[in-house]
């Protein structure tokens, strides 16, 4: 068992020169509650009672969906599709018991999200409801459990019918739809069980407990001292049932050491009463958080009655000055006095996973986070509703800057539905009111009226005053918003186009000048073709193209949607730091749409099972966008040749690398010139034309300052061989039946090169304890789980989870007149005891 203590061996605040902190010892304790559920995935009748017999069902555990395995499963457009992921009501039961001295404090339970809405029962008894599918929450169990080492169980009903409505008023929630809030039902997120004292700070979830936790946020910078003030705004309750003289005192830790000490005046504070205590102080020689180095500290918060340590909470912070100007020259965003080019992409805050949905380990958040930092990006636009908490903690840590929606469709919607919005927005701003990464409430996926906008610019000032953040919408259309946003977004606003309310050209360029003088121009989701990761070029086996079909709009194979996006991405680049243009804006940021394929379903117009925008794919392969990406928004010279070099024999093709700050790129075949080119198309594209194919090796050398940069690619020989190779979490793949490794399948010659045209089927075999996942192939119906998938330009990835059941793990992959291959894990044994781990 391993509950997460944030007490330890001392019962006083250390100094700053005492070396490494250990925290007071407190009645606090958080469990993983993640491992140990029963599942079914019917409703059941007497589900919810404490004697009922739940043997016979599935063995799961959180973070868990049930439309793993009926998603990516069928080709849909606009015209209508054949897809039916499971939509309906569900059960999950588990049994716990609580430790020695709980019964002494309070229970909560806190749920990092479901979808879409749960009642709960425990010990047969009903605690109560949650229905917006969007924000954590929390539920209180303190009168309703057994203490004492008796058995606990708790029953949870999950609906995720598509036509759900608010049992109270009827009304459906906005952004149900399907094709913008991809429908993975279940308890997919992390689960928590908190223990405390009677004297306790609060959780920071508004629904349910209607409780606001503890809100951390520097001032009185000085940057170039590197000096701020902290403060800790911390929501105490007081149920010992009398009245209690509380101290709040806080330690600024990082890395260990402390930093900082400060704590606030004595209150008194009766019984059943809730409070906001206040300490602040300076905190010197601060590492502030920023894109490029991402510091996070440790602030522990310690509650004291008449020098008694009865409550102490640490909480992950980073402090930064977030600065949002307007103006040509002067605008954009600034962190820590700096003026950050944003660039990165937007996402469907499901960042579902082709055969796992949105249930994946956390690790694998964190790995898709530095993936996308690999492409030098540093920004996120998350779509609709707000982000899962995992992802907000990865980009904490990676340095990506979040847009964070509240929940909606794409329109503004007005009473009950707008209210509901409303919510969603105020328990995202206090939930991540701590995160540094965050720096953008989005009001609307579209425009809203300029009353509806005041009045989510109001919530900001109320539950995030001091945090640094600004309120505003993706599209503004009302002239009456211009003075209340507080930053101004636009869809592929790069493109001339004309005010949506008049057709008038004249009059959306007044207006974007407008707002480029008062607040930050962010592109929100630029370039929304798509190209799938198989199609590499008009030369190249086993399809020599793009061939469209009747259901697709887009016509691009890897390399020409590569060389289409530079065209995008430098167009807003070049506009951003040009002044020759005084009606358009000097940008500051650019997303492109999507970072990774997505089950957008009923969106995407073409043959494919998902949604293919992305610069990776489902199972985060890169796509060659992913490099070329890499290549834009890089800082120092970088080099990509777009493509492979193993075709036809007589094959002539252009060959396009991407390059950046480079005054010429040469390109070698096999040690000889192919010339040199000085100026680059669509500003990073340097074109090569009509190179004639020969075997061996292809390389490409950028020049910059005497300099240079270079990349190389080999011609592969006849498929050989399969090639597997895992990865897991680097902690050990771990026997909590959430824990997932995934597996790279390649095909490769004799000398172990990728075979990059290699498109056929592998067989998979498994033994041992695992449950198969398996992977996709976008343009294949149902492929998702099978025992055999088919290779895509020579490499594939499939899945397994994890049981409650340690030992080792065997893949096997086969294909007839290859050798196969075999690879082994361990699933290491993880203990849980009494439900809790």
């Amino acid at each position: 068992m391993c509950a997460i203590l944030v007490g330890a061996s001392v019962n006083r605040l250390q100094a700053a020169d005492t070396g490494t902190y250990a925290p007071p010892v407190s009645p606090r304790a958080t469990y993983n509650f993640n491992p140990g559920w029963k599942f079914i995935r019917q409703d059941v009748t007497n589900a919810e009672q404490a004697g009922f017999d739940d043997s016979k069902w599935a063995d799961v555990s959180a973070p868990h969906t049930f439309n793993d395995v009926d998603s990516y499963t069928a080709i849909i457009s606009h015209s209508g599709g054949d897809r039916h992921p499971y939509a309906g009501i569900a059960w999950y039961r588990k049994h716990f018991k609580l430790p020695a001295g709980a019964k002494d404090g309070k229970v909560f339970l806190e749920f990092e999200g479901l979808k879409q809405a749960g009642r709960f029962w425990v010990n047969g008894k009903y605690v109560g409801k949650y229905e917006n599918g969007v924000t954590p929450f929390g539920l209180d169990l303190t009168t309703f459990v057994n203490f004492d080492g008796a058995d606990n169980v708790i029953a949870v009903k999950v609906d995720n019918s598509n036509d759900y409505k608010e049992e109270a008023t009827g009304t459906d929630f906005e952004w149900m739809g399907r094709a913008f809030n991809p429908n993975y039902g279940g308890l997919n997120h992390d689960i928590w069980l908190h223990l405390t004292g009677k004297v306790y700070q609060t959780l920071p979830l508004y629904e349910n407990l209607q409780t606001t936790g503890t809100y951390i946020y520097p001032s009185n910078f000085s940057i170039s001292n590197s000096t701020c003030d902290v403060t800790v705004e911390s929501q105490v309750r007081n149920e010992s049932g009398d009245q209690q003289s509380i101290m709040l005192s806080v330690a600024v830790v990082l890395d260990g050491y402390v930093c900082a000490t400060f704590k606030s005046d004595v209150s008194d504070l009766v019984s059943g009463e809730s409070e906001i205590f206040t300490a602040s102080g300076p905190l010197t020689k601060a590492q502030f958080w920023s894109v490029e180095h991402p510091a996070l500290y440790d602030v522990y918060s310690v509650l004291s009655v008449n020098d008694k340590v009865v409550d102490v909470q640490k909480i992950r912070a980073g402090f930064r000055k977030a600065e949002f100007r307007g103006g040509v020259g002067t605008g954009g965003v600034h962190l820590n006095d700096q003026f950050v080019w944003l660039t990165g992409y937007a996402q469907r805050s499901s960042d579902d996973w082709a055969g796992l949905g949105e249930a994946y380990p956390d690790w694998m958040h964190n790995y898709n986070a530095q993936l996308i930092r690999e492409t030098h990006a540093n920004y996120l636009r998350w779509m609709h509703i707000s982000p899962q908490a995992v992802d907000v903690r990865a980009c904490d840590q990676a340095g990506i800057v979040e847009v964070c929606p509240a929940g909606d469709k794409e329109k503004d919607v007005t009473g009950r539905q707008w209210e509901q919005r409303k919510e969603v927005m105020r328990d995202s701003m206090i939930y991540f009111h701590n995160d540094p990464s965050i720096l953008f409430w989005e009001a609307g996926n579209n425009s809203i009226t300029a009353a509806h906008l005041q009045e989510m610019v109001d919530l900001r000032k109320q539950w995030d005053p001091n945090g640094g953040r600004v309120v505003g919408c993706r599209t503004l259309n009302d002239p009456a918003s211009t003075p209340i946003a507080e930053y101004y977004g636009v869809m592929i606003g790069q493109d001339r186009r004309t005010d949506e309310l008049t057709n008038n050209y004249e009059l959306f360029r007044a207006y974007s000048k407008e707002r480029r003088d008062r607040a930050p121009l962010v592109e929100t989701e630029d370039f929304r073709d798509e190209a799938a990761r198989r199609f590499w070029d008009d030369s190249s086996p086993p399809h020599f193209g793009f061939k469209k079909g009747p259901n697709d709009t887009y016509n691009w194979n890897s390399e020409s949607f590569c060389i289409a996006a530079a065209g995008r991405y430098n167009d807003y680049f070049m506009n951003r730091i040009s002044n020759t243009d005084p009606n358009h804006s000097k940008w500051a940021a650019y997303a492109s749409i999507y970072w990774a394929d997505s089950n957008a379903d009923g969106r995407q117009d073409s043959s494919e099972v998902a949604r293919v925008s992305g610069k990776v794919d489902s199972v985060r392969l890169p796509k060659q966008a992913f490099y070329v990406y890499r290549v834009m928004q890089s800082e120092t010279p970088d080099i990509h040749i777009i493509g492979h070099w193993s075709y036809p024999s007589n094959t002539v093709k252009n060959v396009y690398v991407a390059a950046n700050h480079c005054e010429a790129v040469e390109l070698f075949v096999n040690g000889k010139s192919e010339g040199k080119v000085t100026t680059p198309t669509n500003g990073y594209i340097y074109v090569f034309p009509n190179v004639v194919f020969r075997p061996g090796e292809i390389s490409a050398v950028g020049y910059h300052n005497g300099a240079t940069c270079n990349d190389v690619i080999q011609t592969a020989g006849e498929p050989k061989s399969l090639k597997l190779t895992a990865f897991s979490d680097p902690k050990g793949f771990k026997a909590d039946g959430s824990d997932v490794t995934y597996f790279d399948v390649e095909v490769v010659d004799a000398a172990g090169r990728r075979c990059p045209t290699d498109e056929a089927r592998v067989d998979f075999k498994v033994d041992g304890p695992a449950i198969w996942r398996g992977g996709y192939n976008s343009g294949k119906v149902n492929s998702i789980n099978n025992l055999w998938l088919d290779t895509e330009c020579g490499i594939n990835r499939v899945a397994i989870r994890s049981t409650l059941t340690p030992g080792k793990i065997t893949l096997s992959a086969s294909r007839a007149g290859l050798e196969p291959a075999n690879i082994e894990v361990v699933a290491q044994p993880v203990v849980i005891k009494d439900g809790l781990e």
